[in-house]
């Protein structure tokens, strides 16, 4: 903006127009805002900078696009959150990135659920914060009802859904809670829980598959499919091996994808034999567990579970 245009446009003088300009900037100071009214000598013109990151075109695009994805809110809940991430942008960024997103709006298909979650999510975040005990509500999946009193610990979301991660006394252990099937929470008081104990969500994604908890095992098996899916979807995984065509261990230890019918080795430590053997079974005959061995009996009695149907 030029001083001289401004003052034009509002009929006072240039002096007028920098005390005002002088002004803002004092409460932009006063409020603890990230912004300053700053002379460009290239420009011939003043403009308003920040030291805080503004969203881009391409940083909403993929929020948006993850947003849509994920499925996780219903269709109110989605418009609004999109609008918002949206208003964060100019007009002309906005224009960019509506006709990239509006197809898959329009059949935006949210979950059987319907409910509203932003602000139960808000909430039971701040118990989490605040370390307060609650009571709650919750269907388990054949929707039976059962009360609990758990500390919630943190929040995290995996395919489709978000989940409570709470630490139940009665358990003694960090349960997963949907939070779609909490019906109803309220604070009840304090539970407490030694520094050692605290949950940490970070190591808890690395080593949980389909959010179905366990004990921790260390997981081996014989990879002929995608390596670098196998790596993705579980964190924890490492190439420790490869294998020519006939079986043979060869030298080479790295992450490549093998040539020639050739396959890999691969280790993880996860949560639980539950969730991982889902997706080891969804690889077919491109996977062969070679441990523990409680898993690989479990895969068998399940292969001849599923071949039973079919006869």
């Amino acid at each position: 903006m030029n001083k001289n245009d401004l003052a034009h446009e509002y009929n006072v003088t240039p002096r007028a127009i920098q005390r005002d300009l002088s002004q803002i900037n004092l409460t932009f100071e006063d409020i603890c805002l990230p912004y300053r009214i700053e002379y460009e000598r290239n420009n011939f013109g003043y403009r308003m900078h920040s030291d805080q990151h503004i969203l881009n075109t391409q940083e909403i695009l993929v929020l948006i696009k993850i947003l849509l994805a994920s499925r996780a809110l219903n269709r109110l809940e989605l418009t609004n959150t999109v609008d918002g991430l949206l208003n964060l942008a100019n007009s002309q960024i906005r224009d960019e990135v509506r006709p990239l997103i509006q197809n898959e709006i329009f059949n935006y298909t949210p979950l059987h659920h319907q409910q509203d979650l932003l602000d139960k999510i808000w909430t039971l975040s701040k118990y989490i914060t605040q370390k307060k005990a609650i009571e709650i509500k919750y269907h388990r999946q054949h929707s039976e009802m059962v009360i609990r009193d758990v500390l919630p610990q943190a929040l995290i979301f995996s395919e489709y859904y978000f989940y409570l991660v709470s630490y139940n006394p009665d358990y003694k252990d960090n349960l997963l809670y949907r939070i779609d099937r909490i019906e109803d929470y309220h604070v009840t008081g304090k539970i407490d829980l030694t520094y050692k104990d605290r949950f940490e969500e970070g190591k808890f994604r690395q080593k949980i598959q389909f959010m179905y908890p366990g004990k921790l095992i260390h997981l081996k098996f014989h990879f002929w499919g995608i390596v670098e899916a196998a790596l993705d979807r579980i964190p924890t995984a490492k190439v420790v091996a490869h294998c020519d065509a006939n079986g043979s261990l060869l030298s080479d230890h790295s992450s490549k994808q093998p040539q020639n019918g050739g396959s890999v080795i691969i280790e993880a430590d996860t949560f639980g034999e539950r969730g991982v053997m889902m997706w080891l079974l969804s690889q077919g005959q491109n996977v062969k567990v070679l441990a523990p061995e409680s898993l690989v009996t479990n895969i068998k009695k399940e292969a001849q579970s599923i071949l039973q149907q079919y006869e």
